[in-house]
């Protein structure tokens, strides 16, 4: 029998259509967008006709570009992609929108200041070691580097290289410091954090798989509570890497005090629980419940067996002493399938010297038969069917197995779930302690603050950890590839009064593009975002200033104003433009009040 060609396209199941067709969510979405928008504008609403007639054109219009656009994508091919996880500004171009305003994953807030990169050449055979002005080095092995194609580069390389070391360097950098554990969302405080790419007459290079470069990061704290991450730009998300490699070279100088020994030591064990032991925990528990999820049984699907489709078929007839492999094979059809162009019926005719079977190039589907006869070989692709009681009897089985299949699916989707539900309750545990350590470690900050008014000494800022504008430590990275990395310590998000703000200059509202709060106390920086219509939270015992970004003009609500709006239970936080503009870092992080 001919194989027969089916050239008509498929039609469009109902299903398919009607997932398409939900207006009254369409609808439903665009009135919410309409009315959040709408808050933050009130000159709008001022005239009725104008807002009833607005919404109404806009719900047609969307419904009717909205049903026709999804319908269409239903029907799209999609196009493979070509993923270079080194080129970070490839990678992180486009992460998702934030009201209509298109978004990118890595988003710097002004074109006016950034933290250019510093070019150095190196010359592939040779290696070399790079002293950028900071301190920091990046050794480098002689053919360190491969092009796309994994060939050996020849000649010079392009090594370009930046760096951010305290809150006004990440914010320019639009570098993304939210890190998620297990579902577990918290902020980093950077130690030191670097941009490196490389590149031959503007191509990427790449590092070879058996290489490492060495960077040693110029950090302005000798602190040992960070670890090493790496800026997934694929993924979206920071990448654990390991514990932090730390070289001190200069220890900062506490001022002199007379306080009690025992004392101290309580505070440093519970910092070094909340910062250091704890946050360990939580990596940790995370890789293991994910090492029980894998080692999980998992069921095999039982193959269904099939019956004659109508083309050629044949049955092995040999001598089962002198060739008992083929023994499982009784009662058992072989269909000839459509893609054999060599077969012909007069193949059935020949009595063959030797037969074999095996594993065809669908496993557990189909089967290569090999005919030998003589000097003469053939091979065709079989498959097996079954006809009459056979086919009733191996049904009847396959009917068991495949009940006996979704059972064991159904008991590992089960065990998935409960082990899930372990690891949160532990993370959940253990952010619990950290909170219980907090409260600990407040009270004896308390304590030790009094003795150090009694005893007349300077203030507690100063005996703990201060950081100078100097070079402290330096930080140790092995990498394997281009692209960001960090020495990090992550912090629970703020857990206390929640605000959802608004912004004001004089008698002017203020939309800003990006927004965001700076927590100087723990130097951590958080992102507001237009889905939760800017909501945040803060501990009110806390340092906070606010930054945001409106068309590269810069408005700051200092710590003061930031102080004096939460205490006065208000939302409407006060910004004052840079009337002149910010053309450079330093003037920056001065506005910001690092």
């Amino acid at each position: 029998m001919q194989p027969k060609f089916n050239i008509n396209r498929p039609k469009i199941s109902d299903d398919e259509i009607h997932k398409h067709k939900n207006f009254e969510e369409l609808v439903k979405q665009f009135k919410q967008k309409s009315i959040q928008k709408a808050k933050h504008d009130k000159s709008w609403w001022k005239s009725k006709k104008v807002r009833y007639s607005a919404v109404i054109a806009g719900i047609t219009v969307i419904c009717t570009i909205s049903y026709f656009a999804l319908f269409n994508k239903s029907n799209t091919n999609k196009t493979n992609e070509k993923i270079i996880t080194q080129k970070n500004e490839e990678a992180g171009k486009t992460e998702g929108k934030e009201g209509t305003k298109e978004i990118k994953f890595i988003n710097a807030p002004s074109s006016k200041i950034s933290i250019p990169y510093t070019s150095y050449k190196i010359n592939n055979s040779k290696g070399g070691e790079i002293n950028h002005p900071t301190s920091s080095k990046i050794k480098i092995p002689k053919n360190s580097f491969i092009d796309k194609s994994g060939k050996d580069v020849v000649g010079d390389v392009t090594i370009e290289y930046r760096e951010f070391h305290d809150i006004g360097d990440v914010i320019v950098s639009g570098i993304p410091m939210l890190y998620d554990s297990a579902n577990i969302k918290r902020n980093f405080e950077t130690a030191g954090m670097f941009d490196i790419k490389g590149s031959q007459n503007g191509e990427p290079v790449f590092i070879k798989p058996d290489k490492a470069l060495e960077v040693d990061l110029a950090s302005q704290t000798d602190e040992k509570k960070f670890n090493q991450y790496y800026l997934d730009t694929v993924k979206k998300s920071w990448q654990y890497l390991k514990k932090d490699e730390l070289t001190e070279i200069k220890s900062s100088k506490l001022a002199e005090h007379t306080i009690n020994q025992p004392t101290n030591q309580i505070i440093e064990k519970l910092k070094n629980e909340i910062e250091v032991v704890i946050p360990k925990k939580i990596d940790s528990v995370k890789i293991v419940y994910t090492k029980k999820v894998e080692i999980l049984p998992k069921a095999k699907e039982p193959f269904k067996p099939n019956k004659p489709s109508g083309r050629q078929t044949f049955q092995l007839d040999a001598d089962k002493k002198e060739y008992p492999e083929l023994a499982a094979f009784d009662n058992i059809l072989f269909e000839i399938g459509l893609e054999n162009k060599n077969y012909t019926k007069e193949m059935s005719d020949i009595t063959w010297n030797d037969v074999r079977i095996s594993e065809g190039p669908q496993k557990g589907k189909n089967y290569l038969l090999t005919l030998i006869y003589r000097s003469r070989k053939e091979k065709l692709i079989v498959y097996p069917v079954l006809s009459g009681k056979d086919l009733e009897k191996a049904q009847q089985t396959y009917q068991q197995k495949f009940k006996d299949y979704e059972g064991l699916v159904k008991k590992r989707e089960a065990d998935e779930t409960n082990l899930m539900n372990e690891l949160k309750a532990k993370q959940v545990a253990y952010l619990t302690d950290i909170k219980n350590k907090q409260l600990e470690y407040d009270k004896e900050i308390s304590k030790l603050e009094i003795q150090m008014k009694q005893q007349q000494q300077n203030s507690l800022a100063s005996q703990f950890n201060t950081i100078s504008n100097t070079t402290k430590a330096s930080r140790i990275f092995q990498i394997s590839n281009f692209g960001i990395f960090n020495s990090d310590c992550p912090h629970p998000q703020p857990d206390g009064e929640t605000v959802e703000p608004i912004f004001v200059n004089g008698n002017n509202t203020v939309m800003p593009d990006l927004i965001y709060v700076v927590e100087h106390t723990n130097k951590a920086v958080f992102t507001l975002t237009y889905e939760n219509n800017y909501k945040f939270s803060f501990n009110p015992n806390n340092q906070y200033s606010i930054v945001a970004f409106r068309n590269n003009k810069l408005f700051v609500c200092s710590k003061d104003a930031f102080k004096g709006t939460v205490n006065k239970k208000s939302n409407k936080f006060s910004v004052t433009e840079l009337e002149n503009g910010v053309n450079n870092i330093g003037d920056f992080k001065k506005a910001l009040e690092i």
